[in-house]
């Protein structure tokens, strides 16, 4: 299934699906610096995030944080709707996003009329609004849907099931060691398994490969540094590419522009 996910966020990211019958897939798993929201309607899908999913019900909203690998999976063929924003919690100037405790990535709003009007009133200022004006009136809701969350019970949070005890593990053991990580072989023997076996358990539970999912999320995190402000050769050696000319090489061919063009973005 074709990710519809932008990997970086000039502009905000704002999309209403709806699919008649969608059959059983998987979106790929993705990973960016964006803040993204998804706002489940309708459907038959599973959420994961990193080693957690959650079967999604009707009003859910996943809170999906920045640098946090996640991918929808399709269960079974059925009406699928969704509102999905992706932004820059601080380019953006959104407000609230710090009150929402960390733990916390999908509740349920179902029911909720200031949570679902928040929703019903992107779909109207954006047919009748500018592009930009769009943005910044967003901007807005996202910050009175965030406060909104704030005033909620935690216990609204809903509760998640674990993947595979192993891919928990390697998943762990990847995000303490990100930049130093050598060889997958290394997660394995960590793991006491063979590296076979461990390829074969990251694509049944993430439908992704161990060096792409390692890969991916020191693009993110170089992608982040540079827009900070540090140098490309510095970002380089942080991120553990080891030489210069790979790290260019799979940044240029992943994001589609130089590591020295800081605060280009794809369309």
């Amino acid at each position: 299934m074709k990710n519809d996910y932008i990997q970086t966020t000039e502009r905000i990211f704002f999309k209403h699906e709806v699919s008649e019958n969608l059959p059983c897939d998987t979106y790929s798993m993705h990973t960016h610096n964006a803040y993204e929201l998804i706002y489940f309607i309708s459907g038959d899908a599973t959420h994961v995030i990193e080693d957690r999913k959650y079967k999604l019900k009707k009003g859910d909203l996943i809170l999906i944080r920045p640098l946090r690998s996640h991918f929808i999976q399709i269960d079974a063929p059925a009406k699928y709707e969704r509102y999905n924003i992706l932004f820059d919690v601080e380019k953006h100037g959104v407000e609230g996003a710090e009150l929402i405790p960390s733990d916390m990535e999908v509740i349920n709003l179902h029911g909720n009329r200031v949570m679902e009007d928040i929703f019903q009133k992107c779909d109207l200022y954006r047919q009748h609004s500018s592009k930009d004006m769009f943005e910044k009136i967003l901007v807005h809701l996202l910050s009175e849907l965030f406060y909104n969350i704030a005033l909620l019970p935690h216990p609204l949070s809903s509760n998640a099931t674990s993947i595979s005890p192993l891919i928990s593990q390697a998943l762990k053991y990847i995000n303490e060691n990100l930049c130093s990580i050598q060889t997958i072989e290394e997660i394995a023997e960590h793991l006491f398994v063979s590296e076979s076996y461990l390829f074969r358990m990251f694509q049944r539970e993430l439908h992704q490969t161990p060096k792409k999912y390692i890969l991916e999320k020191r693009l993110f995190l170089a992608q982040k540094m540079l827009s900070d402000g540090e140098k490309p050769t510095a970002v380089c050696e942080r991120c553990g590419f080891g030489d210069y000319a790979t790290f260019y090489r799979n940044y240029r061919a992943f994001f589609g522009h130089s590591p020295s063009i800081t605060g280009k973005h794809m369309p």
